[in-house]
C-alpha cells in the first residue's frame, strides 16, 4: 500500500509541474514539447552561465570586431523564429575553434575560429547555425531530460575528488564550469535542425547559405590535420557529423537559392574579402601571452609578473581562476590561486583556516623567492596536503599540494615546485612572443612555402593552406592576401 501511496504522489508532482510547464510548442519544429523550464527559468539559467563564461572561460576583448560579431549577429537574430528572448554575441577567449550558445539567447564564437574564417558568409552561417540552437531551444532541451553534472576544466574530476573534505574550500570554484548538458554533443537531429535554421536566417538577412558548407569542409581539414583529436570545446567535440553535414548544407544551400528574389542581394557589412582580413589582422592565435603561458613546465605570467615551474612529466593547465598540474596517475595535483590582496601571508593562512574551520593548524613562516611565505600541512589519512601562501606585490598567492599516494614520494618534487615561485626575471621578459594573425600580400607565381618563410610566419604549408581555404602546392597570384601566424615581442 504504502508503494502505491508513493507511485501515486510521484505521478501527481508529474502531473502538477505539466500543468505548470506545460506542453510547449517548439516555434521551429512546431511540434509539442514537454520542457520542465519556464521562459523565466530560461533567461536566468542563461544569465548565470552567461556569468561563468565571462569569468572562467574569459570574453575576448576587441571592441572593433566584437562590434563586427554583433552586428552580424544582431541582423539574424531579428529573423529568428524565436523572439521571447534578447540575443547577445560575444567572443570567448579560446584558443581552439568553437562556437556554443546559452538558453536565453547568448551566442559565442571563439577566437580560434575566427582564425578558419574565410569570408563573411562563413561567419554568418556559424552565428546562424547557433542561433537555430537557441531558437530550437535544444539546451534547453537537454537540460530537462539531463541532470546537472559539473564539467572540470582542466584538472581531471579524479584530481578534484582527491582534496579532503577539509580542504574542500581550497578548490571550490575551480570543478564547475558549465553544466555538461550545455556543452555536450547535439544529436544528429538537432544538429541538422540548427543547420536549416540557421541557413534559412541566412539568406532572409542577406547571406549565401553555402558559407557553413563551406566552413565545415575547413573545419574537416582541420580535424584530419589534428589527427582526429577531438579537444574540450572544440567544435569538433560539440557539434560532430561534420561530413554528413556538409553534404546536407550543400543540398540545402541550393535548395534556398532556387527560391531567392531579386531583391535579396548579399549584402555584406565588410564590403569585401580586404575588409574581412583586416578586421582579423592582429587576432592573438594560440594561448594569450598576457593570460600567462607554459614554456615546457614553466609557467611565466608577465602581467602579474610571476614565473612557477610545475614537476616533470605532469600534465599542466592554465584557466581564469587557477593554475595547476596534475601526475601522470592523477594520484596528485598541485594548483596556484590569487587569494586576494595584502602583504601579510600568516594574517591570509589564518583568513583562509579560520574560514575553512581549521584554526587550529599550525603555520610556518618561510621564505619564497626572496617574498614572506608561510605554510602548513593538512594531511588525513593516506592523504598529503601542504598549502603555501606567498605576499608578492601586495597580492597573496596561495599553492595547495594533495598527494593521495604518499609511497610514490611526491613530496621533493612538489616541494621544488613549491620553492620556484619568483619574479620574472628581464630575460624571460624579453623572451616571451605573442602570435598574430597578420594577412601577407602574396607576389606573382609565389607558393606558400616561400610566403610563409619571406614574412617569418610560424605556420606551415598545410595549416596556412587550410586556414586560408587553399590547396597545398597552389601558385599564388600577385596581392593575393594571405592569412599568415607570426610570433611578435610580447609587449
Amino acid at each position: 500500500m504504502q508503494q502505491i501511496t508513493r507511485t501515486l504522489k510521484f505521478f501527481i508532482i508529474i502531473f502538477s509541474t505539466i500543468l505548470v510547464y506545460g506542453c510547449a510548442v517548439n516555434p521551429v519544429t512546431g511540434n509539442r514539447e514537454i520542457v520542465f523550464m519556464s521562459l523565466e527559468d530560461e533567461k536566468q539559467l542563461g544569465a548565470e552561465n552567461a556569468k561563468q563564461v565571462a569569468e572562467q572561460m574569459g570574453l575576448f576583448e576587441d571592441p572593433e570586431l566584437v562590434s563586427y560579431i554583433q552586428s552580424i549577429g544582431d541582423r539574424l537574430a531579428q529573423n529568428s523564429p524565436y523572439q521571447d528572448i534578447t540575443y547577445q554575441f560575444q567572443i570567448v577567449d579560446l584558443e581552439e575553434p568553437n562556437a556554443f550558445a546559452l538558453p536565453g539567447g547568448y551566442v559565442y564564437i571563439s577566437r580560434g575560429l575566427l582564425v578558419l574564417i574565410n569570408s563573411e558568409d562563413e561567419l554568418a552561417g556559424v552565428i546562424g547555425h547557433e542561433i537555430g540552437h537557441v531558437a530550437a531551444r535544444h539546451s534547453v532541451q537537454r537540460l530537462t531530460r539531463a541532470a546537472p553534472i559539473g564539467l572540470v576544466t582542466g584538472i581531471t574530476s579524479a584530481a578534484v575528488r582527491m582534496v579532503s573534505p577539509l580542504l574542500a574550500k581550497t578548490v571550490s570554484g575551480t570543478g564547475s564550469l558549465l553544466n555538461s548538458a550545455i556543452l555536450a554533443p547535439y544529436s544528429r537531429e538537432q544538429e541538422n535542425d540548427a543547420d536549416a535554421i540557421g541557413q534559412l536566417l541566412v539568406v532572409e538577412s542577406g547571406w549565401q547559405p553555402d558559407g557553413i558548407s563551406h566552413f565545415l569542409k575547413t573545419l574537416e581539414r582541420e580535424t584530419v590535420r589534428e589527427g582526429k583529436e577531438e579537444k574540450e570545446f572544440s567544435f569538433f567535440a560539440t557539434h560532430p557529423f561534420i561530413p554528413e553535414r556538409v553534404k546536407a548544407t550543400e543540398l540545402r544551400a541550393v535548395e534556398l537559392n532556387t527560391r531567392k528574389t531579386t531583391g535579396s542581394e548579399t549584402t555584406l557589412l565588410a564590403k569585401d574579402h580586404k575588409a574581412l582580413l583586416d578586421k582579423l589582422n592582429g587576432l592573438i592565435v594560440g594561448p594569450d601571452v598576457a593570460q600567462g603561458i607554459f614554456v615546457e613546465q614553466m609557467f611565466l605570467h608577465p602581467i602579474i609578473n610571476i614565473g612557477l615551474t610545475f614537476p616533470a612529466d605532469w600534465e599542466t593547465t592554465n584557466q581564469s581562476q587557477y593554475i595547476a598540474g596534475v601526475s601522470k596517475q592523477q594520484d596528485a595535483f598541485l594548483l596556484l590561486q590569487l587569494q586576494g590582496e595584502g602583504n601579510d601571508p600568516v594574517k591570509a593562512a589564518y583568513d583562509f583556516l579560520n574560514e575553512a574551520k581549521l584554526g587550529n593548524q599550525t603555520v610556518h613562516k618561510l621564505t619564497i623567492g626572496g617574498f614572506p611565505a608561510c605554510q602548513t600541512d593538512v594531511n588525513s589519512y593516506k592523504q598529503e596536503s601542504t598549502v603555501t601562501w606567498i605576499a608578492f606585490e601586495n597580492q597573496i598567492f596561495r599553492l595547495t599540494s594533495v598527494n593521495k599516494n604518499p609511497a610514490a614520494n611526491y613530496r621533493p618534487a612538489i616541494t621544488q615546485s613549491i620553492f620556484s615561485f619568483h619574479q620574472l626575471t628581464a630575460k624571460e621578459k624579453a623572451e616571451m612572443h605573442q602570435k598574430r594573425l597578420r594577412i601577407i600580400p602574396a607576389q606573382s607565381g609565389e607558393s606558400l612555402p616561400a610566403l610563409l618563410k619571406r614574412a617569418g610566419s610560424d605556420w606551415d604549408e598545410e595549416s596556412c593552406a587550410i586556414a586560408n581555404n587553399l590547396q597545398s602546392g597552389v601558385s599564388l597570384n600577385k596581392g593575393q592576401l594571405i592569412k599568415v601566424v607570426i610570433s611578435e615581442p610580447f609587449e
